[in-house]
């Protein structure tokens, strides 16, 4: 039989995602590495909606479920019982306090979650969810102990709420800075009483140095922190852009292949004029790849070639082939 870090997979397995080891693993007791699309559900309806068949051929496993809390409960259920059909782990994400450093503005985010209403729909399919509590809170003034000291707070009204899955918990300074996750993270994991959170960090024009990538994200690996990519862009116009962005995809590509981390570039379309470089198909008709779709998709290393889907779906499930009908520009 399979040994899991230590323990046999009937062990391991639980009613939702845990971390052990340091890694991230499904209501099966498998390991799980995310190989996902953040999709932004709340701004386009619909559109982001019919998309999730497109990002499923091209192999993806995970959907970061871009939302606020202004969304209608029916209709964020109805997008997180689509993902599972399609043997895709659901990731909820709040956008409300992108930015913020006020510790309430997190903790609203957190209250959302434990409303009733919303606490019902979600614990439903808790077995194939996961919370990443708030986008990108903690603007650049935000160091690590009033990160550690918001999120242990956040923490907390979830576990009251009943939450038992893993807690997908960003970086300060926009989700950029690894900084208190590396100084804090295990005193963070420590906190929560199910010692079950995964870390995520964006890359963006604070990671255009290819070699940071690699040592944070190994230096995070060595400190058994959970760790995803949850966002990240490339080297557009050699920087000349909004966010100065000359990232080497391929870095991260790299990396977190090597390392076992999972990664979710931004994002599937509907960005605005400036961030528009950033879909990764063609606004026009929402599947056609553009040439960073090209790239992170399909490309070496990308998401066709590397996903797996969750053994939480079952033994049958296996890595889907790229739909033929997904043509690169």
């Amino acid at each position: 039989m399979l040994m899991l870090f230590g323990m046999s997979c009937v062990q391991a397995a639980s009613r939702t995602f845990t971390v052990q080891g340091g890694r991230l693993v499904d209501a099966s007791g498998r390991p799980f590495i995310i190989r996902g699309i953040n999709n932004p559900h709340i701004w386009f309806g619909e559109k982001a909606f019919r998309a999730l068949d497109d990002i499923r051929a091209i192999g993806a496993n995970t959907v970061r479920i871009v939302w606020e809390t202004r969304g209608a409960v029916d209709d964020l259920e109805r997008v997180i019982r689509r993902c599972i059909d399609l043997q895709m782990i659901p990731m909820v994400e709040l956008h409300d306090a992108t930015g913020s450093p006020s510790a309430e503005r997190l903790a609203d985010m957190a209250r959302w979650y434990a409303t009733p209403a919303v606490s019902a729909m979600l614990r439903r399919y808790e077995k194939y969810l996961l919370l990443n509590i708030a986008n990108e809170w903690g603007n650049h003034t935000v160091r690590t102990a009033q990160w550690l000291e918001g999120y242990r707070a956040a923490v907390a009204i979830l576990r009251d709420a009943g939450y038992r899955t893993t807690l997908v918990v960003d970086a300060s300074g926009y989700g950029q800075d690894m900084t208190p996750v590396l100084e804090g993270g295990r005193d963070l994991l420590a906190a929560d009483p199910l010692h079950n959170l995964q870390f995520s960090v964006h890359m963006y024009g604070s990671w255009n140095d290819a070699e940071k990538i690699a040592s944070q994200l190994s230096e995070a690996v060595r400190l058994e922190l959970p760790l995803i990519v949850g966002e990240f862009g490339y080297n557009f116009r050699e920087g000349r852009n909004n966010l100065g962005c000359r990232v080497d995809y391929a870095a991260i590509l790299e990396s977190c292949n090597q390392l076992g981390l999972g990664f979710m570039p931004w994002s599937w379309t509907g960005n605005n004029e400036e961030n528009a470089w950033l879909d990764l198909v063609d606004s026009r008709d929402w599947k056609t790849p553009t040439a960073w779709g090209d790239s992170v998709l399909l490309g070496p290393g990308g998401i066709a070639q590397t996903a797996q889907t969750a053994r939480v779906f079952g033994r049958a499930s296996v890595r889907m082939k790229r739909n033929k009908s997904l043509k690169s520009q």
